[in-house]
């Protein structure tokens, strides 16, 4: 009968999109499951980072020795700088102030962006969407697009290599306004390593004649801290707590709280200060909400709405009391 037929055709067509579109969610999921993933190329190339209408040239190195990853960021513009990652510790050179930074991995400025979730940690919190192919610093990428759920979090694309898993372009964007915030791109990228790992091992012990002020701190529980969280924003966990002493000279505490796409750091600093204030700063993608109150000094920053670093202020309490 012909409308049997119809929607017995129908019915087949319905199901070869679905499982077509089932195909297509899969493989974007593994095109991030390999980003998401330590590279095992050793490259070398050219970012250029542009923030608003400030841009900033990196020349990056990236290698693999012994299973560890090695990473070495040259600033090429203005004051000079270098940071340079050996596995989970980062020193950053600053050669005018003949000083060395040491810091951890998670807690390390730079050009290194390493999310912690799983795929389906991060699409609790943000739908993938396939940008399609498309070509960056002359080479095939398949774009990817993150769009949060709710408007506790910014937005992200990343443009992936089909050959080795790198994201050579990266672009944070919020929807309202519509707005990319901050954008990070391979300008020209090679396989291969562009130095020796010596070299790189060499120069990261360097400098033993420069102050060495070390930020890496001690990983505690938080039962030390004084501190606890009520319910944080939908999506974030906790993920570490790190306490090292500031430049004060008083302890310093560090709370990472991430949604797998993103980690947003919140520190808690004792002050003899009594009175009550607020303020909020925007830098690109990264946003800064600084709060005091009678006897503490607390700060929250990372790449997400001043909404979300506002919550989880919001849901800190002392111990004992409010």
């Amino acid at each position: 009968m012909p409308v049997a037929r119809t929607l017995t055709v129908a019915l087949c067509l319905a199901a070869v999109l679905a499982a077509a579109s089932a195909r297509a969610a899969e493989d974007l999921q593994r095109w991030v499951e390999r980003a998401l993933a330590p590279s095992a190329a050793d490259y070398h190339g050219t970012v250029v980072l542009q923030i608003g209408d400030k841009m900033q040239t990196l020349r990056v190195t990236h290698l693999l020795a012994d299973g560890k990853p090695l990473e070495w960021v040259e600033v090429l513009e203005g004051a000079p700088r270098e940071t340079i990652r050996i596995g989970d510790e980062v020193r950053c050179f600053l050669p005018e102030d003949r000083v060395v930074l040491i810091d951890r991995a998670a807690g390390a400025a730079g050009l290194s962006y390493h999310p912690v979730g799983s795929v389906g940690r991060i699409e609790s919190s943000y739908r993938l969407e396939s940008l399609g192919m498309d070509r960056v610093a002359g080479r095939e990428v398949l774009g990817v697009r993150f769009v949060p759920r709710d408007a506790l979090r910014f937005g992200q694309d990343w443009w992936i290599d089909r050959e080795s898993a790198v994201v050579l372009k990266r672009v944070v964007w919020e929807e309202t306004p519509a707005r990319a915030l901050e954008t990070q791109t391979f300008s020209d990228f090679h396989l291969g390593a562009a130095t020796q790992t010596a070299v790189v091992r060499q120069k990261f012990s360097s400098r033993s004649e420069w102050r060495h002020v070390d930020l890496r701190g001690k990983s505690v529980g938080a039962s030390e801290t004084g501190w606890e969280f009520g319910a944080l924003p939908s999506g974030f966990q906790l993920e570490g707590i790190l306490q090292r002493r500031g430049p004060s000279g008083k302890t310093v505490t560090q709370w990472l709280i991430g949604d797998g796409l993103v980690t947003v750091s919140v520190f808690f600093e004792p002050w003899e200060g009594t009175e009550t204030s607020e303020q909020v700063e925007r830098f690109g993608a990264t946003t800064v909400v600084r709060r005091q109150d009678p006897g503490a000094l607390r700060t929250a920053m990372g790449e997400v709405p001043s909404a979300t670093l506002q919550a989880l202020l919001a849901a800190m309490t002392r111990k004992g009391g409010s």
